[in-house]
């Protein structure tokens, strides 16, 4: 009887301590602007894809010019919201490790490789003599590894060129995908450097911001430049972007260590979210404003994101994302993270993997449709002759410069000196359409497979009971093996913004 007694009370104390754990899980505080703040990286990075090349003058065309700097936040808020949606897991056997595999790359592998074959094909259209120069790109995207060509010494890489055959965009969830099979291990290694103390994520947090900021300075003031490897390394190279990842990772853990945010909000309500919006002009100012002129003064040409001191921009905005993210995630985030919770932003949000992934394709499309439209004219040739007399037809433009023709030799499409899109219409019916496309990939593609990866085989016999052990989790207090953390919809907004 006291055996069975004994077992009974262990019983109802493992039911107590799983019910304390889901609890404190449900207890997470949504973090309900992160889905906007994905819509506005994605928009911004479609945006500068469709802007004209060289970049002209203008209000936003800075802005709209450094895409890199919203890569990098989107690098920054994988970690973040990687790591404050997993934080309660322990990968300290391979099923758990397995099941967040399963879990993160099931979000993304469905739209991958459906854009994959998509893009594939519309390269064998238009553009076989691209795929047969950059067949090593192609085999090495089928295992979302393409992004490796950009450390292969003495190989070029051009952003937006010829080693992310065949879907541009995609070599970023190559680069991301490295920082995801790294997670567990920088989990461990996080936790194992916080240690249990309240301030224990600051040395952690500091190595990764210098290990974020110090290489591309410390490369300019000692060469005077980049090439145009040394760019694409810089910026493609899957471990050159661990820590963007691992500094978002330690900003979560800061945030996790102040009760989720929970305590600095009671102490000063408005102060968090005061600095956040501080924030957000002091970024846009930085960002779109300052810039280095050509050596005549000039506005920039197509090189000019390789040249003087531009390339800090490839890392330069960390600490303002991460800053933001901490301060906008505390109390009631500010204004502007109110706005980010705007049910319009948060739904293109969810769809930021989908857009980002589909963009290309879709403006290759349009812009087609735009260049083949004045042949259709000839369907008109029979009211020709009733048609009241048109004015005559403005001088041509001037020759674009070699590298707009050289990009438009790209896309297999006329240059331009104006731009991608000639008329508003063709782009606006592309961005619509991109969304559109993305919704219905999101809805019914990815879901399906993550369905799939998720469930899974069945465990091996040698894995049941806890498996053999895979990682240490030293300060790790009450790990109790490997767990998983809940579903998202168990924990929220956190882990819906986890595409």
């Amino acid at each position: 009887a006291s055996l069975w007694q004994r077992g009974a009370e262990g019983s109802q104390a493992a039911l107590r301590r799983c019910s304390s754990r889901r609890m404190k899980t449900q207890r997470r505080p949504p973090l309900d602007h992160i889905s906007g703040m994905r819509a506005l990286l994605s928009g911004w990075i479609v945006l500068g894809h469709y802007c004209s090349f060289p970049p002209q003058e203008g209000v936003f065309t800075l802005l709209l010019g450094r895409g890199y700097v919203a890569v990098q936040g989107f690098i920054i808020l994988s970690g973040f919201i990687t790591h404050y949606a997993y934080h309660d897991a322990r990968y300290d056997a391979w099923p758990a490790v397995l099941r967040f595999y399963a879990k993160r790359f099931g979000a993304i592998l469905g739209s991958y490789y459906l854009f994959y074959a998509l893009t594939a094909a519309w390269r064998v259209c238009f553009d076989w003599d691209g795929v047969v120069a950059h067949a090593d790109s192609m085999l090495l995207s089928l295992v979302l590894c393409q992004a490796w060509l950009t450390g292969v010494p003495g190989r070029v890489s051009v952003p937006g060129g010829d080693d992310n055959y065949p879907n541009v965009p995609a070599w970023t969830l190559s680069t991301l995908a490295f920082s995801w099979l790294l997670f567990p291990l920088l989990q461990s290694w996080l936790r194992a450097a916080s240690g249990a103390t309240r301030l224990g994520w600051l040395p952690p947090l500091l190595l990764c911001l210098l290990l974020v900021l110090a290489p591309v300075p410390l490369r300019l003031l000692l060469h005077g430049g980049m090439s145009w490897a040394t760019y694409g390394c810089a910026y493609h190279w899957p471990p050159f972007r661990v820590p963007d990842f691992a500094f978002g990772m330690c900003v979560a853990e800061a945030l996790v260590r102040t009760r989720w945010g929970e305590a600095l909000g009671r102490r000063a309500p408005r102060l968090f979210g005061r600095l956040a919006d501080a924030i957000v002009p002091l970024f846009l100012l930085l960002v779109g404003v300052a810039h280095w002129p050509g050596e005549d003064g000039s506005w920039p040409n197509r090189a000019w994101s390789r040249l003087n001191f531009e390339p800090i921009w490839l890392t330069a905005a960390a600490p303002l994302f991460g800053l933001f993210l901490f301060a906008s995630s505390c109390g009631d985030g500010g204004a502007f993270a109110g706005a980010l919770r705007h049910p319009a932003l948060s739904s293109l949000g969810e769809l930021g993997f989908q857009v980002y992934l589909s963009h290309y394709l879709i403006m290759w499309a349009f812009l087609k449709l735009e260049t083949a439209a004045p042949s259709l004219d000839i369907l008109a040739g029979a009211n020709a002759s009733a048609a009241p007399a048109l004015p005559p037809l403005p001088p041509p433009p001037p020759p674009p410069p070699p590298e707009t023709a050289d990009l438009a030799a790209l896309f297999s499409l006329p240059p331009s000196g104006k731009g991608r899109f000639g008329h508003i219409s063709y782009m606006m019916a592309s961005l619509l359409c991109t969304y559109a496309v993305a919704g219905v990939v999101r809805s019914n593609v990815d879901p399906t497979l993550r369905r799939l990866l998720a469930s899974g085989p069945p465990e091996p016999a040698a894995w049941r009971g806890g498996g053999p052990p895979l990682l240490a989790n030293p300060g790790a207090a009450g790990a109790g093996g490997a767990s998983d953390p809940a579903e998202p919809s168990e924990v929220g907004a956190a882990l819906r913004a986890v595409p």
